[in-house]
């Protein structure tokens, strides 16, 4: 019978140590999945950045009023930095090992991020 409980205890680690090592192989792609969306933000901001310098240099040399364009880039850049914001709290979550990995990237999340 002793052997029978150190194999049944062989077994249970055994188990253990592979339901770790999934979980520390999904947390791993939540957070690169995370940190690629986040650059990705990043880059779309910069780009923003770079045609709103041209298109004041246009309407400057064109003499056209250019409100109405600073206005829609204001606002695209602010949507920008709240959805990196959000991004960036999920991802100190999913860092951290609070969150649950079944939440970390639901669609919900997803959604909640993209609108």
């Amino acid at each position: 019978m002793a052997f029978n409980d150190f194999l049944d205890k062989v077994k249970a680690t055994s188990s253990n140590a592979v339901d770790k090592a999934k979980d520390t192989t999904k947390r791993l792609a939540t957070v690169n999945d995370l940190k690629s969306k986040i650059r990705g933000y990043k880059n779309d901001k910069n780009k923003l950045f770079t045609q709103i310098g041209m298109d004041i240099y246009i309407s400057k040399k064109e003499g056209t009023n250019i409100d109405e364009a600073v206005d829609e880039f204001v606002s695209s850049v602010d949507t920008i930095n709240i959805r990196i914001k959000k991004l960036q709290d999920r991802l100190a979550l999913v860092e951290s090992g609070d969150n649950p990995l079944e939440e970390e990237m639901s669609e919900d999340f997803v959604e909640e991020v993209e609108e």
